[in-house]
């Protein structure tokens, strides 16, 4: 087992970039289309036959999809197991991962213009004890250039992980091994992606409003948007029906669905959500003003971060960001879409959105997959893990939007 445990290092890793049944409602059956009011066509025959061909050449064990136009719900499928015998559907539960991060990252942005934080002070005001709180801000933490190094680069993370994944992880735990760690760059001179700077960016959203970060989420986003399904769990519980993930990541086949997801994000983020309520809450956030104020938005994902940043020595993710593969607040951008597409604990997942104003047509559109996947769809789940969702995103974003999709790699130049 050590063996496999250090070639999981990097599958582990790979939720950095994190570094997504019965067909329920395909509204049509026959080769027809259906446009909106700005006349994009979707032709729901053949989205349903590539996902159809997705899922039997990728090998999965279940696959969701929902695509929205303009907030309508143009296309629904669901395909394969929730567990041996029992059907995937699209009222199925699973855990949203990194989606949780767009939602913190707009809390802050709620917190900033109701002047309760200030996102470019510095954090010490909140946390004194912090190392180089007198020089990170609320801003560098939502967009991953505080330096804060990775607890889930650490070794001896990882290796406490595989050994057991059932275990649980406090913020203290983590944001005590990130601090330890050999920090690589003062604070806003790179770009690395840290599951740290949020955990660490919670603390100062709670320290600021005296509210534990779950209330936050639910005041500012859940109950604003109605998400009766999205919840946050700081347990590995899932409510009915369950969508179960499975993995070979520390070298068997396993049911995965109740590892314990503390380590993934602060307490009180942890969530589980539906394909429905991840794909209407996402087009909702980073679609359109209006849930968020505009300038807000327009913090959340502007293009301030391309051409920033550079390979270090040291830093797995470092890197310069282009128009391909940029970083906003608690948001991924390529091109024109804005994404987060998780993947952990045999879940991958992909949410993308391509806003309105930055569509050709005018439109908003936003795809939704989710996935599992069985025991032979990896050659080597240690070393030839990939997203699947977000790979099957990318495809139907190109049958629906041949000239606007996301970029076919994240660090490709443009």
């Amino acid at each position: 087992m050590a063996e496999i445990r250090v070639s999981c290092r990097n599958r582990l890793l790979l939720w950095l970039f994190s570094v997504p049944s019965f067909l329920v409602c395909l509204l049509f059956w026959s080769n027809i289309s259906i446009a909106n009011a700005a006349n994009t066509p979707v032709q729901t025959d053949q989205l349903k036959a590539v996902s159809e061909t997705f899922f039997d050449e990728r090998k999965l064990a279940s696959l969701l999809v929902q695509v929205r136009i303009d907030g309508e719900n143009v296309f629904s499928h669901a395909q394969g197991q929730a567990m041996p015998n029992v059907p995937a559907t699209a009222e199925g539960h699973f855990r949203n991962g990194a989606v949780a991060i767009a939602y913190m990252a707009a809390t802050l942005l709620r917190l900033a213009e109701e002047d309760i934080v200030e996102l470019d002070a510095p954090i010490i005001k909140w946390l004194p004890h912090l190392p180089y709180a007198d020089k990170v801000t609320p801003r560098m933490l939502a967009n991953m250039t505080s330096g804060y190094p990775d607890y889930v680069a650490d070794a001896g993370f990882i290796e406490g992980f595989y050994n057991d994944p059932f275990r649980n992880w406090t913020n203290k735990q983590r944001i005590k091994i990130s601090t330890d760690a050999t920090r690589v760059f003062e604070p806003g001179n790179n770009w690395d992606y840290s599951h740290a700077g949020y955990v660490i960016l919670a603390e100062v959203m709670e320290a600021a409003t005296n509210k534990p970060l779950k209330q936050l989420i639910q005041e500012y986003i859940l109950e604003p948007m109605a998400l009766k399904q999205t919840r946050s769990i700081d347990t590995p519980y899932i409510p009915d029906p369950v969508i179960h993930a499975y993995s070979a990541e520390r070298g068997i086949y396993e049911d995965a669905t109740f590892w314990n997801p503390s380590w993934t994000l602060p307490q009180g983020a942890v969530q589980v959500t539906t394909i429905g309520e991840m794909a209407r809450s996402f087009d909702t956030l980073v679609g359109k003003t209006g849930f968020l104020s505009e300038s807000m938005r327009q913090q959340m994902i502007a293009p301030d971060l391309v051409g920033f940043g550079s390979p270090l020595k040291g830093c797995r993710s470092c890197h310069t960001m282009s128009r391909n593969f940029y970083y906003g607040l608690g948001v991924f951008m390529s091109r024109d879409w804005i994404f987060q597409s998780p993947l952990f604990g045999g879940y991958s997942s992909m949410v993308a959105t391509l806003p309105a104003d930055r569509s050709p047509t005018g439109e908003r559109i936003t795809i939704a997959v989710a996935t599992t996947a069985r025991e032979d769809a990896f050659p080597d789940w240690t070393e030839d893990l990939q997203n699947l969702a977000d790979t099957l995103t990318r495809l139907i974003a190109v049958e629906i939007v041949p000239d606007n999709g996301l970029a076919p790699s994240r660090h490709g130049s443009d």
